[in-house]
């Protein structure tokens, strides 16, 4: 009995279906790398002589390795390439892109095919903390809103496989959740672009990304023009209503890197001066709220600073007072928003 074209066809998609549904069943899926804030060991391979004394943005071959435990590791081929405006310029070491491309690494977070690795800049102690400083100020954003860019501690080995082999070093990093996870994660959506009309951002998510860069003391951001900010949008919400993601908090004065600086439109003197760079409103509303929403995550703060034992417990004591010194100025409410009034820019 021969078979019609129709059935033919209906057996060849069928056929297809339960081959890509047989695929999909045993495709690898690895634990997330941010589903909690344990330090992992990894092994990254490429041509570092190469990044260091070129910094280039042209991706080199390379593999990592990363180890669940000392007898369980996974390990993936990976291209790499410089990374970061200012600290390709600035850095011995420039952050890194890691690119799975064309493979694509999945994960019980969703796919990854491109993370970016902050590196340590330089080979010192004081670099080291830097770092580190960074990562938890990530942390402390996580409190603060629920729009934040997860991160994983990683103490990675470096193995310079370029011509030259004599780049090997063990230093401290840590990755950046890809925005894409984190709108997946938080149901939201990205939202190209750089400049949007002040009537387009919504005033009290961009109020409160500029209280916390306030209280790290981060001049090194503008939602005017995308300056270490990205944009979101919740499901359902009008276009007017595009929220700001911080993220890159290297020059912020909680940190005091040797080589921050104050952003050129900041009225600050010096890195460890607070500016307030947020935009200017002509109601109080928002402020006030903000000063309960920080005042009510005031405690969880300190603990976070205090319990971060991969700094130093001297380091540990000068970030608490730093924080505290926010909360000190937030608690006097009249005087902290005539400060507001008087700092604030005009536009975004």
């Amino acid at each position: 009995m021969g078979y019609s074209i129709k059935k033919i066809l209906l057996i060849s998609a069928l056929t297809f279906s339960i081959s890509t549904l047989a695929q999909d069943s045993i495709r690898a899926e690895y634990p997330s790398f941010f589903e909690n804030d344990k330090i992992l060991k990894a092994t990254l391979s490429f041509d570092i002589t190469n990044h260091i004394r070129k910094k280039s943005e042209t991706y080199s071959q390379g593999k990592i390795v990363i180890y669940d435990s000392d007898n369980d590791s996974i390990s993936f081929n990976v291209r790499c390439r410089a990374r970061g405006n200012y600290r390709k310029d600035n850095c011995l070491f420039p952050p890194i892109m890691l690119n799975f491309k064309p493979d694509t690494l999945f994960t019980t977070d969703g796919y990854l095919t491109k993370l970016k690795l902050v590196s340590h800049c330089q080979n010192s102690k004081l670099y080291t903390k830097s770092l580190l400083e960074e990562y938890l100020i990530y942390k402390l954003w996580e409190i603060i809103s629920p729009y934040a860019l997860r991160t994983r501690l990683l103490n990675i080995s470096y193995q310079d496989i370029g011509p030259k082999k004599n780049r090997n070093l063990q230093q401290l990093g840590f990755l950046i959740e890809p925005l894409y996870m984190m709108t997946r994660r938080t149901k939201t959506i990205e939202i190209k672009g750089e400049y949007f009309k002040d009537e387009e951002i919504n005033e009290f998510d961009a109020d409160r990304v500029a209280f916390f860069n306030y209280m790290i003391g981060n001049t090194d951001w503008r939602i005017k023009s995308g300056h270490n900010i990205k944009f979101i949008k919740r499901f359902g919400h009008r276009r007017e209503e595009v929220s700001a993601i911080p993220y890159d908090f290297d020059h912020a004065g909680l940190i005091n890197a040797p080589y921050a600086n104050p952003a050129e439109w900041s009225n600050a003197k010096s890195v460890t001066e607070r500016d307030y760079c947020g935009h200017y409103r002509t109601l109080d509303n928002n402020y006030h709220i903000l000063i309960e929403e920080f005042l009510a995550a005031e405690e969880i703060i300190y603990q976070t600073i205090m319990e971060f034992e991969h700094l130093p417990l001297k380091s540990r004591k000068q970030t608490y007072k730093y924080i505290s010194a926010f909360y000190k100025e937030i608690k006097n409410t009249k005087s902290f928003i005539r400060m507001l009034h008087s700092s604030c820019m005009e536009k975004y």
